[in-house]
């Protein structure tokens, strides 16, 4: 789980953390730029700040999927477990 506090946060963690792609010449990555910058828009999350954390895998996707939890969800959560009614 990481928190992400803006665009660039997101696509550091995205690109070094989750696809495991860094500078060092010895693990470079099999994708283009171009794909990197799909990748990138393609899994942004809505919003920031978010909590992102990979979902499990099931038998139809190809992989780990990336899950986000939003503000509001949030204080949801956090209402819910200080014991207060739902106020929305």
């Amino acid at each position: 789980m990481k928190v992400l506090t803006d665009k660039p946060t997101f696509e550091k963690w995205f690109v070094e953390d989750y696809l495991s792609i860094n500078h060092n010449p010895m693990n470079s990555s099999i994708l283009t730029d171009e794909e990197l910058d799909i990748a990138l828009s393609e899994s942004a999350p809505e919003s920031f700040p978010c909590l992102v954390f990979m979902g499990a895998q099931d038998i139809y996707s190809d992989g780990n999927q990336l899950r986000y939890i939003y503000k509001d969800e949030l204080r949801l959560m956090q209402e819910l477990l200080e014991g207060k009614e739902f106020t929305h």
